[in-house]
């Protein structure tokens, strides 16, 4: 997806890719921002790993295969481009 150069790029989403059940609800409040303010353009960013944690003992996220099937259904439900973070060579292909 091409964005208009002349339009602020906002990414947002969670932190860390809990559950589908967590992101929905951040997307629909996307969604309807960006109805309210189509002058911006919306990308919907969420990690699948969070190695760079606060704690060591915080929660990493959902893994790779989940925290992907999560980004897809929000990009589907939702018509946002998705955006994450990789941490490792091994996983470009898969993202």
């Amino acid at each position: 997806m091409l964005f208009d150069s002349d339009r602020l790029l906002f990414l947002a989403g969670p932190c860390s890719l809990e559950s589908l059940d967590t992101c929905l609800p951040v997307a629909k409040c996307l969604a309807e921002l960006r109805e309210i303010h189509p002058e911006l353009n919306i990308v919907f960013k969420g990690s699948f790993d969070k190695a760079n944690r606060t704690a060591i003992s915080g929660a990493r996220g959902t893994g790779l295969t989940e925290g992907l099937k999560i980004l897809s259904e929000i990009k589907e439900r939702f018509n946002f481009p998705v955006i994450t973070d990789i941490h490792d060579t091994t996983q470009i292909s898969a993202v």
